[in-house]
């Protein structure tokens, strides 16, 4: 998933995260052309992680959403 590149070691590809998670897969879809996860779905995705051996955490996803918000602001600039 080329833009959710914090999740990737988790979920290869956004059919996995998307079953994984119950969602179509046109809402993840949705998620990797913008590159960023609704926070709101942070604490579904470390549960999800961990039922697959995975440890995700919230700072790991609060990193990934800052670094992706500079990387935005930097593109604007």
């Amino acid at each position: 998933m080329k833009n959710l590149s914090h999740i990737k070691h988790v979920w290869p590809n956004p059919i996995d995260l998307a079953r994984d998670l119950g969602l179509p897969y046109t809402t993840v879809h949705s998620w990797e052309q913008r590159g960023r996860i609704p926070p709101d779905r942070d604490f579904d995705l470390i549960d999800a992680a961990a039922k697959r051996g995975e440890k995700l955490t919230l700072e790991q996803l609060a990193a990934a959403r800052k670094a992706g918000a500079q990387t935005t602001k930097g593109a604007a600039a």
